[in-house]
Parts: structure tokens; C-alpha cells; sequence
């Protein structure tokens, strides 16, 4: 079998905030992996707000056999240089999924345009194993390239095995989105959704919000998901939300949804 995963299961690495690991017998592919302290190492914010609040949870280095990486937007804990750069240099076959503004900067860093894939937005692609398709992600607005027709923020539906899974970036609800994601499909068996939410004092620090917890049940929801697993809500204490928030949403709103919080390095099988 490939990719040491003998099993017809998907195994799910949960990396911290918004990043994952897959891998079955036929894919290996990784989504936001953040994997470094680049935000502060790079100067992009300070070490008392952003360093990172767990340990690098998997070495670089045992990342063998890597595929993809899909990358949802052009921000430091989502394309990660210090992350992206050294898996390259270990997976040189691989390829990088990702908008336009995040090809722009893997370009400036030296990253080949060969090894860079810009999907269309809703139109349902094959690279692999696996079929995958891009769906517009508001972070708060779409940063759409007029030119071009591309949005700057994505979310991906990628169909791995039989199962649907979709992973929401960072965003915030917007009409017409439950439609765009189940365009191919009548249900999310996994829904990967970020429930940091958002308020006026993380805005005036440059802090873009998310999905809160009641939005993402809601979202988890009309998606059909077989499977809630919450994201971005880890990495950084400044950006934190108590789990309690969507528990209690849960009980009272949505009883029977099923949601994993997953912990650094925990892997979930589906």
C-alpha cells in the first residue's frame, strides 16, 4: 500500500489551527499546515500575542510521500514559508493548491510556477486520487481579482475515497455558500470549521474573524455533516474562544450532530 497507511480508512492528523494531514492507501496530502513560529520569527506579530500556544506537533521531516498542500489564503498561519519551502525541499513532486494571492507570494519566494496550481473556483478538478473542487471563502470580503475573475480567500470540498470532506478556511457566511459547496455533492461527511468568531477588539488589532460557534453548527448543519471538527481556535491565546460556547449550542440547538475536538498531533480515523 502507499503512504504507510494500510487501511481503507482516512486517517485525519489535526496540526493546530486550521491545519491537516490525510492519508489513505491511494492519497497523502496536507491542508494550512502551519508548522513553524513564522508569525513571529518573520516580524509579523509580536511574541506576546502570537507565539505559538503548543509545540510543532509533527516534525517536518516525517512528512514522506506528500502530494499536495492546499492552501486556502496568503496569510503566515496558512502559507507558511517556513513550513512550505522545507516540505518542498523534502516532497520535490509536490504540489501546492492555492489562490492567486497565495501563488503570488510562493512565486516571489522562489517556489516554481510548475509546482503551483490556481483552481478555478466550482469547477471540479482531478489531481491523483483525489477530486476537489474550490469554493469561495469571505475573510471578511472575497478579495476578488477583477481581472481575473479569482477570489484571494478559497475553501476546498476534496473528495478522498467516498467520503466528502470540507475544509472552510478562515471565512464568515455569505449567501449562496451552503449552495456552492454541495455542488457536487448532497452532503459533507466532514466539515473542518473554523469557530473563533470575531469581535470588535480583535478587529482594531488587525485580527480577521471567523465563523463563531453558533455559525459553524449552523453551517454543519445544512451541510449535513456527518462529522463536525472545529478549527482555528488554538494557535494563538489572543484568538481563542471557550469550547463550552458550542457545547452548550449543541445541546440545546443540535443534540445529535456529531463534533471531535481534535488536539495537536491526535488522529482522527473516518
Amino acid at each position: 500500500m502507499r503512504n504507510n497507511v494500510d487501511s481503507p480508512e482516512n486517517s485525519i492528523r489535526f496540526l493546530g489551527q486550521d491545519g491537516f494531514w490525510i492519508r489513505n492507501q491511494d492519497c497523502n496530502f496536507l491542508i494550512d499546515p502551519y508548522l513553524s513560529n513564522y508569525v513571529v520569527d518573520g516580524g509579523i506579530g509580536p511574541a506576546d500575542l502570537f507565539s505559538r500556544e503548543f509545540p510543532i506537533p509533527v516534525d517536518i521531516a516525517e512528512m514522506r510521500g506528500v502530494e499536495y498542500v492546499f492552501v486556502t489564503h496568503d496569510h503566515a498561519d496558512h502559507c507558511d514559508p517556513d513550513t512550505l519551502l522545507p516540505l518542498l525541499q523534502a516532497n520535490p513532486k509536490m504540489k501546492i493548491v492555492c489562490p492567486y494571492t497565495a501563488k503570488a507570494h510562493l512565486l516571489s519566494l522562489g517556489v516554481l510556477s510548475s509546482s503551483i496550481i490556481v483552481p478555478e473556483a466550482g469547477i471540479l478538478n482531478k489531481i491523483g486520487a483525489i477530486e476537489y473542487y474550490a469554493v469561495p471563502a469571505a475573510h471578511y470580503g472575497f478579495d476578488l481579482e477583477a481581472a481575473t475573475g479569482g477570489y484571494g480567500y478559497f475553501g476546498y470540498v476534496i473528495k478522498i475515497g467516498s467520503s466528502w470532506l470540507y475544509h472552510a478556511g478562515d471565512t464568515i457566511l455569505y449567501d449562496g455558500m451552503v449552495e456552492a459547496i454541495l455542488q457536487y455533492t448532497a452532503k459533507i461527511d466532514i466539515a473542518c470549521l473554523p469557530v473563533n468568531g470575531r469581535d470588535g477588539w480583535r478587529e482594531r488589532m488587525g485580527l480577521i474573524g471567523n465563523l463563531d460557534g453558533a455559525e459553524a453548527l449552523e453551517l454543519a448543519v445544512r451541510l449535513h455533516a456527518d462529522v463536525l471538527i472545529p478549527m482555528h481556535n488554538d494557535l494563538f491565546a489572543v484568538n481563542h474562544v471557550n469550547m463550552s460556547v458550542l457545547a452548550d449550542l449543541l445541546d440545546r440547538k443540535a443534540p445529535r450532530q456529531k463534533v471531535h475536538w481534535l488536539q495537536p498531533g491526535e488522529t482522527y480515523f473516518y
